[in-house]
């Protein structure tokens, strides 16, 4: 009997290390990653924040280049998609459905910007193996689903 009770323990003792060690926090989701630039854009007030990605995701059909950024604060996101399969200095234009923007809150659209709304245009300036720089303007959409004008864009990667 004293076996059968110790045996019972044991196996109460090692799920309860068990699930104790399973249940350490994790850090992913509140990681901050490193701003990798700046960007900045007007449609009444000035909006500003720093990028914390660039990268290319491969689809059917064509290849998107996503830049994305948050505010200072943290408070809102913004994401600049361009549809092509190479990068280069250039003009992409949303009636042609080479690019996009999309600047939310707390998973609700504040701005967003493509072919289907009007036109808005993205300018590749500087590109090489260090600097990505370019601005962006043209009509938007916001969240009230008035048309507004986005002025004065720019973004860098240094």
């Amino acid at each position: 009997m004293v076996p059968m009770k110790f045996f019972k323990l044991s196996i109460c003792i090692l799920c309860v290390s068990v699930l104790f060690n399973s249940c350490k926090k994790e850090y992913s989701s509140e990681h901050l990653l490193d701003p990798i630039g700046s960007w900045q854009f007007r449609e009444g007030s000035l909006y500003s924040g720093y990028l914390d990605n660039f990268h290319t995701s491969t689809g059917v059909g064509s290849n998107v280049q996503l830049l994305t950024g948050k505010t200072f604060d943290n408070t809102a996101s913004l994401e600049l998609k361009l549809f092509t399969d190479s990068l280069k200095a250039g003009t992409f234009r949303a009636s042609q459905f080479q690019c996009s923007l999309l600047y939310s809150s707390g998973g609700k659209t504040i701005y967003e910007a493509n072919g289907q709304i009007g036109e808005f245009i993205v300018n590749i300036t500087t590109i090489d193996s260090t600097h990505l720089t370019g601005s962006f303007s043209g009509t938007a959409e916001d969240k009230s689903g008035n048309l507004v004008q986005i002025s004065e864009g720019e973004f860098i990667i240094q």
